[in-house]
């Protein structure tokens, strides 16, 4: 399903834990007003996997680090196609959508490959494709001071070394699994607002692209 198909455009937010991405696609659901919506990718799975690991062991344990990497990915694909069938009318209300997170997320954060990747991939060619793509990448050391200042899992169960080459490994991973994929960096370094006003301008050229296009 393509931006022709469907009534509604789609944004897609990516990045490390701590870049930004969360924040920013708030801001432009403001920014953009009441025609756009906030949504997150594959949106149920993860409280069930909570549901079963982290909070019988009293959030000792996370369900990222104890579930396989096969087993995650699908159950977040499935998610993913039963978000976009179920919700399809109330997503047609809309001009925007604003998705905290898309498909690259679960290259990067389920990296094993497995015996069902030929099926796992014509399962995400079935979803949708972003209008626009972006991967909001900030420096590891700010994304761990923004984590680090409004708490997190991994504050009080790792080690700062542990957390910073996680962000690391996650940030080179980001580069590594976009390469071929087409989208837009965003730097996430400056404030919050700043970046959601670029952001802003990105998505006004896009409509006047689109609109070029329609004149042709």
């Amino acid at each position: 399903m393509t931006g022709t198909d469907r009534p509604y455009r789609i944004i897609a937010v990516e990045g490390i834990d701590g870049s930004g991405k969360s924040t920013l696609a708030a801001h432009l659901v403001r920014l953009l007003g009441p025609k756009a919506r906030y949504e997150r990718l594959s949106p149920r799975m993860a409280s069930v996997f909570r549901e079963l690991v982290d909070e019988p062991s009293q959030h000792q344990q996370r369900y990222q680090d104890v579930l396989p990497d096969a087993l995650r990915r699908s159950a977040f694909l499935v998610d993913a196609q039963a978000q976009f069938h179920y919700l399809e009318a109330e997503y047609a209300a809309y001009d925007w959508l604003i998705f905290d997170r898309w498909l690259t997320t679960y290259d990067v954060y389920a990296p094993e490959r497995s015996v069902y990747d030929d099926y796992y991939q014509l399962l995400m060619d079935d979803l949708p494709r972003p209008d626009l793509l972006l991967h909001v990448r900030t420096p590891p050391r700010t994304a761990f001071a923004r984590i680090t200042q409004r708490g997190d899992w991994t504050i009080d169960h790792w080690s700062a070394d542990q957390l910073m080459a996680d962000l690391e490994r996650l940030d080179a991973s980001y580069v590594t699994c976009l390469a071929d994929v087409p989208h837009t960096v965003v730097d996430g370094s400056p404030p919050a607002a700043a970046v959601a006003d670029h952001v802003l301008g990105l998505i006004h050229s896009l409509d006047r692209h689109s609109d070029e296009e329609a004149g042709a």
